[in-house]
């Protein structure tokens, strides 16, 4: 697990069409909501949805959430500003968020939520077994609020 207020570690992931995508193309821009999920588990997919509804929001907070699985997520969901749909295949930032433990033998243990401010430092993050033990997509918010206030 990560420490709040530490620097977030770099995150490339892959979108659908091929795209690399990475965190720190946000640096000093947006603030980041980085969400590690099941890709083919239903109530990750409805966590998804939920973030996904909330895209003009992000916007309006300059945020940018980057919905992350290892395989390419089936959530039905797609990506709109605000919004970036990616897989991790190899594992390697989700490691790098959820720690070593977070694989099983079936791959991803644990899903994990973060958020940092536009400098890439760690406000919030939960880790559960599933999206179910998440906080509320209103609590995510209620932080990347924060990080607009603390980064005036």
């Amino acid at each position: 697990m990560l420490t709040l207020r530490q620097m977030i570690p770099p995150l490339t992931a892959r979108t659908a069409a091929g795209e690399t995508v990475r965190a720190w193309d946000y640096k000093q821009k947006k603030s980041l909501l980085i969400a590690f999920l099941h890709g083919d588990c239903a109530v990750c997919g409805a966590f998804a949805t939920r973030l996904a509804s909330r895209a003009a929001e992000l916007l309006e907070l300059d945020s940018v959430a980057f919905l992350v699985s290892l395989e390419p997520p089936r959530w039905g969901i797609v990506a709109k500003p605000g919004i970036v749909l990616a897989s991790d295949k190899a594992g390697h930032a989700a490691q790098e968020y959820l720690g070593a433990d977070s694989f099983g033998p079936l791959g991803l243990a644990h899903v994990g939520l973060f958020v940092a401010d536009r400098y890439g430092e760690l406000f919030a993050q939960w880790e559960a077994r599933d999206a179910d033990g998440l906080p509320p997509v209103a609590e995510a918010f209620k932080w990347l609020t924060q990080t607009q206030i603390g980064c005036g």
